[in-house]
């Protein structure tokens, strides 16, 4: 890669547009991961449906060395 400002600029623009589309997660944010969703549905008339969504999900929280 030859380092001139044109090839720099291209670099950064790419790297700044790239960090706004998917900014980096911070560590203190909990991770969750979806485990299992269901849904049931009932039918009572042409106008009304009964609809019951049940998501499980597992949080990991980290724990940093200062809070030890």
């Amino acid at each position: 890669m030859t380092d001139n400002w044109f090839t720099k600029l291209c670099f950064n623009a790419g790297h700044a547009i790239h960090t706004i589309v998917t900014p980096p997660q911070k560590v203190d944010q909990p991770q969750k991961t979806t485990v299992n969703k269901t849904v049931e549905e009932e039918k009572l008339s042409e106008q009304v449906t009964l609809r019951r969504t049940t998501i499980e999900e597992i949080e990991i929280k980290q724990i940093s060395d200062d809070k030890q």
